[in-house]
């Protein structure tokens, strides 16, 4: 740590040595919102990094818990400061939100009732970037604006509109020349506000920011990799750059030799020129064998030629890694997500002998050899002729659902199978799940996710299995058509107001806020009927709280298999 501080003291006289950059910021954290949960660590997150920058020598702007007024002055004044400065950097922690492909940054006075008024409401991500961009070499956005947001539900009810999802939308920077742009998560994900002091986003951008001799482009890489490693995989930031031709550094690797006080003082350091091959850097993550050395050539050259070959390279390389965990488990299970997954993978045949060779039917049992006595004869019997009435058969389900019936294990998967209209429907479920994917909508594990929750609430249902899964199942395509897998149906409650882990399972998912209305139903029936009473009610909420909210990432499971049983014992 010593080191650091001297470095810092050292920085404070970059200036004077007339090789300093003139560099601008804006910091806004918003916390303490009006008419949402409040955040916990964007106060913190601005205030240490609006510190950090100004040990690197930046002219900082702070502004924290800011209206809309307030942060529509703060960027006038932070755009006239970027005219005249060589790197303009704006960071900016709190909530944000995607409305028909665009990103706002939501103020704490917002109310966001509707999508109408909510894009007066809040800033635009694009209004920041056009900020930025007047520096006259780097312009930098930061977001750590990707968390779960509760407005969303709230205006998808009002509205009625399908263009809100989860977490932000992507942005294009094609042909803007010295700008970064960086979020904390990836597209139509969330990302953690923390348990410490500051988010994990902010938190590995403190720690590397000032790290000597780190080009900006690898500063961002690292951020990613601490990112991931502190999230246990969760969380994923992800970056679009397009920078100058010149390496950027915050802090220059500053070389002095020995006994050479005068010249440290009077030389400037040599900062390296790096004009990198797209070319070479494809062909080096290549050769690297590894998903990570892919990934950061598509983040850095998202529309060069050679990103398509890149993005085949990393699926192929996931259906590997996936695979092989699949063979260690090696049960049916497994190689069914394995089926979800990877639809077309590599190994989608070895995946389905070897389900069924799990799943071959017990050899048969050997009957005993025919009584060697000889037959009794009997007297033929006459019997009036009987008329029978013709048997009525069960209508035959000539339709493949997109699984193997021979091999159907559940009762969802039987009533799928025994159901012509389940099974078209199931047809067309696996193909809007296909393109949510192939558009970065929605996740193998995203979709795994869904399935189980699925099973918690159907399963069980007896002979409302089928009207159970054909709701689920249309309220998932329509989702997926649209693009947006969560979001869509408002449980019984304000999602406003979500503070625990069970309200926010609710509010994030299709499936549970369905389930959710359902569930209100039948208590508001059996009520009715005197079967049950308000505090019976809330004492069962209280329980499922209890029960459900230590459970990590299966609480929605939880919440589905409680709320089920709920269901039946209140006769709904």
């Amino acid at each position: 740590m010593i080191w650091r501080a001297l470095l810092v003291l050292v920085i404070g006289f970059l200036p004077r040595l007339g090789w300093a950059q003139d560099k601008v910021a804006l910091i806004i954290g918003n916390s303490d919102y009006a008419h949402a949960t409040a955040l916990t660590n964007p106060r913190n997150d601005s205030q240490a990094m609006a510190d950090k920058l100004e040990g690197l020598g930046f002219k900082v702007f702070l502004h924290q818990d800011a209206g809309g007024q307030q942060m529509r002055i703060a960027l006038g004044q932070f755009t006239e400061a970027a005219l005249g400065a060589e790197i303009a950097l704006v960071f900016y922690a709190g909530h944000g939100i995607e409305m028909s492909g665009r990103n706002y940054l939501i103020p704490v006075d917002a109310e966001m009732r509707s999508e109408a008024t909510a894009q007066f409401e809040a800033l635009s991500l694009d209004t920041l970037i056009t900020s930025v961009t007047q520096a006259s070499k780097l312009g930098m956005v930061l977001l750590d604006a990707c968390r779960d947001n509760p407005f969303a539900a709230a205006m998808q009810r009002n509205n009625g509109t399908r263009s809100l999802r989860r977490g932000l939308a992507p942005v294009s920077i094609e042909g803007q020349q010295g700008l970064l742009v960086s979020f904390a998560a990836e597209e139509g994900s969330t990302a953690d506000d923390g348990t410490g002091m500051h988010s994990p986003y902010t938190d590995a951008l403190l720690d590397v920011i000032d790290e000597p001799g780190l080009e900006v482009g690898r500063m961002f890489r690292k951020v990613r990799a601490r990112v991931r490693e502190a999230t246990d995989g969760r969380q994923v930031p992800i970056e679009r750059m397009q920078l100058p031709d010149e390496a950027i550094y915050f802090v220059p690797a500053v070389a002095v030799e020995p006994g050479g006080e005068d010249e440290r003082e009077t030389t400037p350091p040599v900062i390296p020129q790096v004009e990198e091959d797209p070319t070479v850097a494809f062909y080096d993550a290549v050769s690297s064998g590894e998903i990570e050395p892919l990934n950061e050539f598509i983040n850095r050259y998202p529309d060069h030629p050679l990103a398509e070959d890149a993005r085949k390279l990393v699926h192929s390389l996931q259906d590997d890694k996936f695979w092989k965990k699949t063979v260690e488990a090696d049960t049916v299970q497994a190689y069914r997500r394995y089926l979800i997954a990877f639809r077309d993978g590599q190994y989608v045949d070895k995946a389905k002998e070897r389900i069924a060779e799990l799943t071959a039917p017990e050899e048969p049992v050997v009957e005993a050899p025919p009584s060697t006595q000889p037959p009794v004869t009997q007297p033929p019997v006459t019997q009036p002729p009987v008329t029978q009435p013709p048997v009525t058969q069960p209508p035959v389900n000539t339709v493949q659902p997109s699984f193997d019936c021979a091999r159907a294990a559940t009762n969802i998967e039987h009533a799928i199978c025994g159901d012509q209209g389940l099974a078209q429907q199931d047809n067309l479920l696996a193909r809007a799940y296909a393109r949510a994917r192939d558009r970065n909508i929605v996740t193998a594990a995203d979709q795994r996710q869904w399935i189980k929750e699925r099973g918690a609430i159907c399963e069980f249902t007896g002979h409302r299995i089928a009207a159970c899964v054909r709701q689920i199942n249309g309220d998932r395509i329509n989702a997926l058509n649209f693009g947006r897998p969560t979001g869509n149906i408002a449980p019984s409650f304000s999602c406003a107001k979500a503070s625990t882990p069970v309200e926010r399972a609710l509010c994030s998912s299709d499936a549970l806020a369905r389930q959710d209305q359902h569930l209100l139903q039948a208590y508001q029936n059996a009520r009715a009927r005197g079967a049950t009473t308000a505090t019976a009610q809330r004492e069962w909420i209280r329980q499922r709280e209890t029960t459900c909210a230590g459970r990590g990432s299966g609480v929605a499971v939880c919440v589905a298999e409680m709320s089920a049983e709920r269901i039946r014992k209140l006769g709904g």
